[in-house]
């Protein structure tokens, strides 16, 4: 599920080193290629404004199609 946690966990990654991205692949939450300050925006906009799709594979289990840099091969604390 996505909830509020997830945003506040990217941004402690981000700005405070308090988060964890076991998994930035998955941390890509509007998969752009790229861990950042749009993802937390993006999951509040999801969740409180409606106006975001999630790509897929979301709500499945699955692997990200999307050609990109990151995985979830490398742990990142």
């Amino acid at each position: 599920t996505v909830d509020i946690s997830d945003a506040i966990n990217t941004l402690g990654f981000l700005f405070t080193g308090q988060g964890t991205a076991p998994c930035k692949d998955a941390s890509d939450i509007n998969d752009s290629g790229d861990m950042d300050i749009s993802d937390a925006i993006f999951t509040l906009g999801f969740l409180f404004l409606g106006n975001n799709q999630i790509p897929d594979p979301y709500p499945h289990v699955g692997i990200d199609i999307t050609n990109d840099i990151l995985d979830c091969r490398t742990y990142t604390k």
